[in-house]
Order: structure tokens, then sequence, then C-alpha cells
């Protein structure tokens, strides 16, 4: 406390002094006189006493008064003219207190400042805090009974609704025995310091914000409306960022701060109940109105309710403060016109997640002086930051946990790290709705006809490339409505359809899913729409590929509508096509019914491959590919006559992995008479005679 506050403070306090003389009556008559010897016994210090012994003639008290009154009005002139800082009337000026709340509010401050004061309030039937009836009896006068004034320590009123005093007990309205005491954090601020404490670490001030920052024309707006309005003026507009990625809506805070020219105090709520989170706010507004300052509320988004309207009672209580506030939320929302006074300017500023250039630059600064391999270039980086729909506190997660492998192994950061550190950055729970499936396949395990091949490496290209083409180019604003990629495979089974899916996410690093539609597909209306929802929101923002195997039930053509169970088919299907449009990520679907499909159906897919039955001549370089070389073979293995037998891709695969069963079980080299009983057993499968 500086020296003017202090002599400000004692002044107050020794006026308060003097109107204890009047409340002496309500001691008890034995304490009277102790009372009145101990209020009177006080040392010559002008700057800190109140009344000498001689004072007890009424002349001398209001001599002594006037004396008082005429200091205090020199020190409020000298802060007007700006030449001295006095804390306490800039509370009252902030705040709006008149001379009854000033005099309550100097009388509760008093024992946290003077000790002497906890001596003489329990003299007056209290504890050292002073007692509503006591507090009420200081301001009691013409004629009027003390709870009179009770509605200047009720709960609207402007010392407890604002956070500068508060009740023991914590009561709404106050028994006429409650105690008082300064709230939280106001005796530290009256002393030129800050107690964020009082927030559980949820708190915290920024006092110099980034003027630099770019902001938005929208957030530019609202900080000259803020401006041109005044600090605590009525109403000041509010503004709402919101967004999907919360360290951009921080950034556009700062920037707003930037704007207004003053520091801010960023509170958040996440998880913190109700009337907690009231108790907070409150002191958190209070504090941001003391200071002059920007309140940024973050932790908020469960208070948006499914219709989109923030929480009653929170917005109700904006009602009360004139404090400058941005309140930061994962999605756009409304205040109820029953909780909010309609007078209050919300200017909404939307931020978009980051681009795919944006992405890349966050990437670059998060592995700035790391120890980073020769494969972690710029190229490699811009492909990471297309594949991955990360914000920004992802991609720093991603960038650590990839790290943190190298470290463990002793060596440079890779790009297969930061790639895994991604997918571990991209937290869902598709496990409980789909099937993880491996993808450790690449394009050199593929083998198909070279029309196919293209529209694989095509379909690969096209996710590689969806950042710069959509995003840097401009093709998203106008020609392409999403970001998503689909793909329809058809054919035979074993012809290299699921193979090819797990080639595409082994290819661009990333996690495949597939889906049971047996599970999904319900007889019960509604439900199958329910289950596939569920399935396209969590997959939304997992960075993941989804699989639908074996989808015939739902991609056949749409039927006439004949019956009720027709047109619920048909809403399925229809339902399928609006999600995959919507969705964001990488759709692969796979069918046998390649010649039966749904015309709108197949319009809306990005990519349709058949998948033929291999011919000879693909059968055997299968037949190569397939049978390992680092196993001990029968040199007269010859696969060329093994090619003429007409079984696809996949039970290739299962003839080579019993031919090498049936070598190891006994005990001898692979050979052809193994892969010949690996093909008989095939055959016997599909109930077809081998010869």
């Amino acid at each position: 406390m500086n020296t003017a506050d202090f002599k400000y403070t004692q002044i107050l306090l020794s006026l308060l002094d003097m109107r204890l003389f009047t409340c002496l009556g309500n001691c008890d008559e034995a304490l009277r006189e102790e009372a009145y010897s101990r209020i009177v016994d006080i040392a010559e210090d002008p700057d800190r006493t109140g009344f000498t012994p001689e004072a007890e003639e009424l002349a001398a008290s209001q001599q002594k008064v006037d004396s008082l009154i005429a200091r205090q009005s020199e020190l409020l002139a000298e802060w007007e003219n700006g030449e001295v800082s006095l804390r306490l009337e800039q509370l009252r000026d902030r705040f709006g207190l008149d001379g009854d709340e000033m005099l309550l509010l100097t009388a509760v401050l008093a024992p946290a400042v003077d000790d002497r004061f906890r001596e003489i309030y329990k003299l007056f039937r209290g504890g050292e805090e002073p007692r509503t009836d006591f507090l009420l009896s200081l301001i009691e006068r013409d004629g009027l009974g003390r709870y009179a004034h009770s509605h200047l320590l009720g709960r609207e009123s402007r010392l407890v609704s604002r956070g500068i005093i508060e009740s023991l007990s914590g009561e709404a309205s106050p028994k006429p025995s409650a105690l008082w005491h300064p709230a939280p954090g106001l005796l530290q601020w009256l002393n030129g310091t800050r107690n964020t404490d009082i927030y559980d670490g949820r708190g915290r001030w920024h006092d110099k914000p980034d003027r630099q920052l770019p902001g938005s024309d929208i957030l530019i707006s609202a900080a000259t409306a803020v401006i041109m309005a005044g600090f605590n003026s009525e109403p000041v507009p509010m503004l709402s960022i919101y967004g999907p990625d919360a360290e951009l809506l921080a950034d556009q805070a700062r920037a707003f701060a930037g704007e207004l020219e003053r520091p801010y105090f960023s509170l958040d709520l996440d998880g913190v109940e109700k009337e907690e989170a009231m108790r907070l706010l409150r002191l958190a507004l209070r504090d941001c109105m003391l200071d002059q300052a920007l309140l940024v509320l973050t932790g908020i988004s469960g208070w948006i309710d499914s219709w989109g309207f923030f929480t009653a009672e929170i917005g109700r209580f904006f009602e009360k403060w004139d404090v400058p506030t941005a309140l930061l939320t994962d999605r756009q929302f409304v205040f109820s016109p029953n909780a909010f006074i309609p007078e209050r300017l919300i200017l909404r500023d939307p931020v978009e997640g980051l681009t795919g250039t944006r992405r890349y630059s966050v990437w670059k600064k998060n592995i700035e002086g790391l120890p980073l391999a020769d494969d972690v270039d710029e190229s490699a980086l811009r492909t990471l930051a297309g594949q991955f729909t990360l914000n920004s506190a992802q991609i720093r997660s991603a960038v650590n946990a990839g790290l943190g492998k190298a470290v463990t192994e002793d060596r440079d950061l890779t790009i297969s790290d930061l790639y895994e550190g991604a997918r571990v950055s991209s937290m869902h729970h598709l496990a409980d709705l789909a099937k993880k499936m491996e993808s450790r396949y690449t394009l050199a395990d593929l083998i198909l006809p070279e029309k196919q091949a293209q529209d694989i490496n095509a379909l690969i290209a096209m996710a590689r490339n969806r950042s710069l083409v959509l995003e840097d180019w401009g093709v998203g604003k106008k020609l392409v409505s999403g970001r998503g990629i689909s793909a329809l495979f058809t054919g035979l089974p074993g012809t290299g359809k699921t193979l090819s899916a797990q080639v595409i996410a082994g290819e661009l690093g990333l996690e495949i899913y597939r889906v049971d539609l047996s599970t999904v597909v319900s007889k019960y209306i509604g439900e199958t729409e329910k289950n596939l929802e569920r399935i396209f929101t969590e997959a939304q923002s997992s960075n993941v590929i989804l699989f639908f195997d074996e989808a015939d039930s739902l991609f056949g053509r749409r039927s006439d509508v004949s019956d009720s169970h027709d047109r619920y088919a048909n809403i399925e299907v229809g339902y399928l096509l609006q999600r995959i449009e919507t969705y964001d990520g990488i759709v692969l679907m796979a069918t046998n019914l390649g010649s039966n499909l749904d015309e709108a159906f197949a319009r809306r897919i990005h990519f349709i491959i058949d998948f033929p039955f291999p011919d000879e001549e693909t059968r055997l370089r299968l037949w190569e590919l397939l049978v390992p070389d680092n196993i001990e073979k029968d040199p007269d293995i010859d696969l060329k006559p093994l090619a003429s037998y007409k079984i696809a891709g996949g039970s290739i695969r299962n003839a080579v992995v019993w031919a090498i069963y049936s070598s190891a079980r006994s005990s001898h080299p692979l050979a052809q008479k193994d892969l010949l009983h690996g093909i008989e057993r095939e055959y016997q499968k599909m109930g077809r005679v081998f010869k």
C-alpha cells in the first residue's frame, strides 16, 4: 500500500472510530464503559487515531470529524488530479458505491487493516468480524430502524453481488448475527498485488497482450465498440469466439486484448460445477472491473445445450456486470431471451480450424531445434500436415509423443515418429464401434491390372494433396462441398478389395477401421441411422479411414416403395449418402454387387474401382509375390503351372500359407506338392472339383 493509500485508509478508520460512539448503546451495560475506554484510548498520532481523551465532549468530537473530512478532501483532490493513487476510491468509482456502502466496506475491512478493531468488535456482541446488526446500526439515522437498510447487505446488493464483501455463513440473506469479512483477493488488490490462488489454478493474468497479432474484422469491430462504450459502461459488448481449435481461439482473444490495449484475465471453467463456477466467475469479473481488464472465459462449451442455448443461470449472471468479456467455445451459441438482457451487444467471431498450410507452419514451429532425421524435410512435413486434420494442441502432443520414442531409442526424430505421434494424438473410441485392420502393406504388395492400379494411385495422390487443392488453391470454396474422399470397390471375394484398402492406409500412414455392417443394419426403424451416426461422429476428428466391407445390404439399387420396409430401407441408403458427403475423412466400401448400384449413389462416389478376377498372368505374379524368398524351398518348384488354376488372390494367399505349414509339419523344404495341396483345399472350400 502506497503512502497516500495508507493515509486515506487511516482517515476512514478514524471516521469509523467517530461513528462507533453512536453505536455504544448496542453494548451490554457492563461493557459500555470498557468499550468507550477502548475507543478513545488511542495514541496521539493524528494520522492513526480518532479521539484524544478530551474528545469526549461533543464539540471536540465534531471538530475532529471536520478535520478528518478536510484532510480526506485534500487527498481526494490530489487523486482526481492524478497526483496520487487511492485504491479505495478507485473501487468506489468503478462499482458506483455510495457513502453508506463505503462506510459498511470500511467497517468490514477494519479488522484486517488494524487489529485494534478486532477487540472493539468483540464488545458489540460479535466476534472479531462485524455482525450484520452492528453494520446496519452504523448507518441508522433519521429515526429509521436499522433493518430499513438491510438491502445494502442483501444478495443483490453491490457489495455482495460484486464480490466485495461476503458473509462467513455464505447465506443468501444473512441473519442479524452473521459475521462479515472482505471477499477473497480484495485485500491483496487494495495493497497493490493480485491473489490468483483464489482461482484454484484456473485463472491467469496476461498484463502485456501481443498488440501485433492480426485480428479478424469482427474482432476489430468489437474492440472499437468496447472502446467507444468505455470500460464499466452500460452495456459493454461481449465477443463470442468459436471454432474447433482452442489455441486459435486463444490467439484471437489475445488479439482482442491487444486491440483494446488492456490486460486480460483468462479463466478456465472446464468441468466446474455451476455453483463453484458462479463463485469463480464473480471474483474474476470483480478483479477485471477493478483493473479495467478483459475477461476471457474458456472451458464453457459444456454449458451449451443440444439446441445451442447457453446455460440460463450463467447468462443471467452477466446481466449485473459491465465487463468486456470474450467467450471461447467450440461451437456457436445464443443466449435465451429469458436469460440475458437484450440490450447487451454480442458480436460473433467464427474461427475456422487450421488449414493445411497453417498446420504445416505449426508442425514446423514445434520441431524447431529438435534433432531431426534426413527424412523430415519440407515435402514430408507438408504431406503429414495434409493427412492429419489436427489442431494446434494435438500437433504439439504428436511431436512430444514422437520425440519421446526417438529419445527412448537414442536416435534422431524421424517422419515415421511424427506419423505415429499424429495417430496417437487423434484420440478416438472407434474400437467400440469397428475393428482396427493392419495397415502395414504398401503398393509393392498389390498386384492389380494397370487400370485398377492407376485408380488406386490416383486415390492416394488425391488424399495427399487435399489440403493443397482445396485450401491453398481455393477449390474447396466453390467446386467441392467437403474434404472427404469416397471409393467403392466392387468384385468377387478374394480379388484384392480388402488388401487395397489396407495398402491405401499404409501408404497414407493412417489407421483403418473395418465396419461390420451386420452389427450396424437393424430391423428396427431408425436404428441403422443412429448406428451409422455414432460411427461417423466418432471418426470425424479421428483421422482414420473407414472401411465398410461386404456392404451389399446397403449399396444396392433403392427399391420402389411398396411397403413401409422398402421406404425405410431407402431412407437408410439416403442417409448413408448424405453422411458420406459430409464426412471429411476417407470412406472405402466393398461390395460384390458391382452391377446393381443405385445411380444416385454411384454419382456421389469419387472412385468406383472394379476388381476383376485375375487372369493367368496376374495369378502368376501373385504366386511369385506371395511365395516368400526367406524360407527353404525345393529347387524343382515351378510356379507357372500353379497359375493355371483359377483361384483369386485371397485363395492363392491361403494356399501358400497352408503349404508352408505343411512343409514345416513334415520338416522338409517347401515343395510343389505342398502348394498343390494348398490349392486343392481352396477348391474344396469353394465346392469345386480339383484336377
